[in-house]
Formats: C-alpha cells, structure tokens, sequence
C-alpha cells in the first residue's frame, strides 16, 4: 500500500511538475517560431521559383525566335 505524501514531498512535486511545464511551454514556442521560418522559406521558395519559371519561359522564347530567324535566313553562297 502506497503512504501517503508528505507536504515536502507534494510542493517538490509540484515544483517538479511547473519545471516540467515551463520547458514544454519553451519547446512549444521554439517549434512555433521554427515551424513560421519554415513557412516563410517556402512562400519565399516558390516566389524564386515561380519568377525562374518565368525567366525559363522567356529565354526559351527568345531562343526559339532567334533559331527561327536563323534557319530562315539563306546562307551566301561562296563567289567563284
């Protein structure tokens, strides 16, 4: 059979318990902050990303028009 507590006994446990919840309150915060960094590195990341799908578009458009302007030029044939 278990003995009762002393009142020693339940204000350390209690002391305990409130440590114990000041450290999870801690953790909670530093995972909340972490878990915000880690949304605004994603907006950021798919805001880089979408502007360099941009920029891709545009180059491979411009690309493709000057292959264009190219091929249709005829090449100088050499005067004998």
């Amino acid at each position: 059979m278990d003995t009762p507590m002393s009142n020693e006994q339940m204000q350390a446990a209690i002391r305990e318990l409130q440590d114990a919840v000041i450290v999870m309150a801690h953790i909670e915060k530093t995972q909340s902050e972490h878990i915000r960094e880690l949304i605004e590195f994603r907006i950021q990341s798919e805001k880089f990303r979408a502007r360099t799908d941009e920029n891709l578009a545009e180059i491979t458009d411009k690309l493709n028009g000057l292959i264009g302007y190219v091929a249709n030029q005829k090449p100088e044939r050499p005067k004998q």
